[in-house]
């Protein structure tokens, strides 16, 4: 969440209905963001593990 989500949350009353909305968005906008990068190191990860194609060597 950024800078300017808790600048809305603290112009918002607690009483105001508009202020649960922008709670629910920003932690359902913090779950994308967390799903994301999870997404990226498993890509890198299997990047890393992915086995190399088996060299043929000379014969002599």
């Amino acid at each position: 969440m950024d800078k300017a989500y808790f600048e809305e949350m603290h112009k918002l009353g607690h009483d105001d209905e508009l202020r649960y909305r922008l709670l629910i968005r920003g932690v359902k906008q913090l779950l994308e963001n967390q799903k994301k990068e999870r997404i990226k190191q498993r890509s890198k990860l299997l990047k890393l593990r992915k086995k190399k194609e088996p060299q043929v060597a000379n014969w002599s």
